[in-house]
């Protein structure tokens, strides 16, 4: 009788531990989720600063203009627009 009981709880034992690793599994992935989510949101404001060699948005418009693709009203219509910002 005490064989059987032995090998039931053994049984058991067994579960939790597949219980416990699978816990700890789950614990360790969610952890390094989280640590590349928080360098991942870090990075990107980094880069949402303009970058020093970038254009000035009116340098854009004026070659725009100068191009051809956007008339005189439009021109100065955005230049007032960026002039108040």
């Amino acid at each position: 009788m005490m064989n059987g009981t032995m090998s039931g709880m053994g049984a058991w034992m067994f579960l939790w531990g597949l219980v416990g690793l699978v816990f700890l599994a789950l614990a360790i992935i969610g952890l390094v989720w989280l640590v590349r989510l928080l360098i991942r949101n870090a990075a990107s404001k980094n880069t949402t600063s303009r970058p020093a060699d970038a254009d000035a948005p009116q340098d854009i418009l004026r070659r725009r203009y100068a191009a051809g693709e956007v008339d005189e009203e439009e021109y100065l219509r955005r230049m007032s627009g960026l002039g108040q910002r």
